[in-house]
């Protein structure tokens, strides 16, 4: 580009010594009259010239394709590595921050924003940056040459900077309230989308149609307001240019006239004039894209500029080995300031215990859980693992320690195999199976159309909620962590497909520390200690029979659930 610029540069002066020299014999430089011919044999001088604005010609050519090739592979290569970048630093943001983003917003990020970026790429990246350094050096000639008309020339440059500035800064708000629209609409549809089983079961279609509208016409509304303004801003531009031109060719006339500057001179000037308004022009077309760029950029960089709230300590401990005895020390947390969902709860876990966790809904249960494997960090008090205070042990040891079973079976697209397989980096469809037998789901498995192979829909669409289960649960048997986490994972199973999975968890947690949270009580009386939390307290904790033999809070919920099995039977 730095070459190209330096082609711009000297394009109009063949032109200048043609007119100057062939056509009014003026003498040459005194630098060219060694290399060029004497303006008294004019066809050989003009020959030569001839040949020296086609060399340039060929020269701007190929420093235009080599130049704009090289800076759009790096742009895009640039493109490319914000967008890797983006989605690595996301997957590693703390779940506060997802819990507060729409999931929609995330992909308007990740897609419509890195697209736009691209765009500016395309669109800013050609032909701009070489004009833009070609402008320095006619500035530097012209004043060189005759400064008077050099400053004419250059007279217009504040304006357009002003211009420019001017509606930079009010497409650059306009776009990013735009794109914070278009982000909020593709939240709505992701939303929508997703629960899109409700929508036709509640006949609920034409609501959402008008809610999709409203925001719709907001995101429009939003958009038109900086086209209008994109509108304006071209043709101001021209205007101003136009004036310009014609300032500089009087004048330009004049000191011709008045024999300051030669025609050809004139001519130069009149092109470096076209030269400086090529970027400015080329701006005023893109001025939309550029708007748009820098809100998309805007965006990202507030996604970038997110700390994740679990941070590793940087002398991070790695033990060797890993026995899951747990302890809760005091721990108190909440999601937000002043809203405690957790206060003061302390219990010990001993390696391959098993302890429930039980109470109604909103009692804590599942953010006990979320602190094991640091997906929260506690607000106070401590959870130590093997005697170490989690924080001081390794995030990624951490959570290689725990194996997580869900109440909603998550499963990825693909293969039965690579499903379980996801539980163990680098693991293959051999160790999958192996897994599968140890859970005692093989014939499970065995039976589904292509076996291993059967491949799962999007979120699991093609497999009963059992079948997802038994999947989740051999995925956590082949990650062989001491502790185990189940989040109700009985929770809307049929009686033939819950003995199938209980089998199967049975399994799983022997010679494990395992916490299990569970509604139903029938399905922890075995388990060796229950804590029963409320409003975030434990306010109980014993086993089966020593709690109800308490009369206290596990007493009314054992009593309400029998009474809820006896009125359904």
């Amino acid at each position: 580009m730095a070459a190209k610029a330096v082609v711009l540069l000297l394009a109009p002066w063949p032109l200048k010594f043609i007119i100057d020299s062939v056509i009014f014999r003026k003498p040459l430089p005194h630098g060219l009259s060694g290399f060029l011919p004497d303006p008294s044999h004019s066809l050989a001088l003009l020959n030569t010239l001839g040949i020296a604005m086609l060399a340039l010609g060929l020269m701007d050519a190929a420093l235009s394709y080599w130049g704009n090739r090289l800076l759009l592979r790096t742009g895009q290569h640039a493109i490319f590595d914000i967008r890797r970048d983006l989605f690595a630093h996301m997957q590693r943001l703390s779940l506060s921050f997802h819990r507060r983003q729409k999931s929609g917003d995330i992909m308007a990020r990740l897609g419509g924003d890195i697209q736009t970026l691209q765009d500016f790429v395309v669109s800013a990246g050609t032909n701009l940056s070489a004009h833009l350094l070609t402008m320095v050096g006619m500035i530097v000639v012209m004043l060189i040459v005759d400064w008077r008309f050099a400053l004419v020339v250059m007279a217009v440059v504040p304006l357009l900077l002003f211009i420019m500035q001017r509606y930079s800064a009010r497409l650059r708000i306009a776009f990013r309230r735009a794109r914070q629209k278009e982000g909020e609409l593709w939240g709505k549809v992701q939303e929508i989308i997703a629960n899109v089983h409700v929508v036709q079961a509640y006949g609920r279609e034409a609501h959402e149609d008008e809610r999709f509208a409203e925001q719709a016409e907001k995101s429009l509304d939003a958009t038109l307001e900086a086209s209008d303004l994109q509108v304006q801003f071209t043709p101001l531009v021209g205007l101003v240019m136009a004036l310009a031109t014609g300032a500089a060719v009087w004048y330009g006339a004049t000191r011709v006239l008045a024999g300051s500057i030669t025609a050809g001179e004139l001519l130069v000037f009149l092109a470096y004039l076209r030269g400086m308004a090529s970027p400015v022009r080329q701006f005023a077309k893109i001025a939309g894209v550029v708007g748009k760029s820098s809100a998309a950029a805007e965006r990202l960089g507030e996604v970038f500029s997110e700390a994740s709230e679990i941070r590793e300590a940087p002398d991070a401990l790695i033990p060797s080995t890993c026995k899951g005895q747990l302890q809760f020390r005091s721990v108190s947390f909440g999601y937000h300031p002043g809203d405690m969902v957790l206060q003061n709860v302390s219990f010990h876990v001993k390696p391959g215990q098993t302890v429930a966790l039980v109470g109604a809904t909103g009692a804590g249960k599942s953010t006990l859980v979320s602190l094991i494997p640091r997906f929260h960090d506690p607000l106070s008090g401590q959870i130590m693992l093997d005697g170490h205070d989690l924080r001081e042990l390794a995030l990624d040891f951490v959570r290689s320690q725990v194996a997580l079973v869900l109440q909603e079976a998550l499963v990825f697209s693909g293969a039965i195999w690579e499903n379980i397989a996801y539980g163990l980096a680098g693991a293959g469809r051999d160790e999958a199976i192996a897994a599968a037998q140890a859970a005692g789901i093989h014939e499970l498995v065995e039976g589904l159309p292509d076996g291993y192979d059967t491949l799962v829909g999007e979120r699991g669409a093609t497999l009963s909620g059992g079948q997802r289960q038994c999947v989740s649960i051999a995925r956590a048997m082949l990650r062989n962590a001491p502790i185990v986490i189940l989040d109700e994972p009985t929770s809307g199973l049929d009686a033939f497909t819950e003995r199938i999975v209980m089998e199967a968890l049975r399994r799983l947690t022997v010679g494990r520390t395992t916490l299990i949270i569970a509604h139903r009580l029938a399905t922890v009386t075995g388990a060796d200690a229950i804590l029963v939390l409320d409003q975030g307290h434990v306010v109980q904790m014993g086993t089966h029979e020593q709690l109800l033999a308490q009369s206290g809070r596990y007493f009314d919920l054992w009593n309400s659930g029998r009474s809820a099995v006896a009125l359904s039977s």
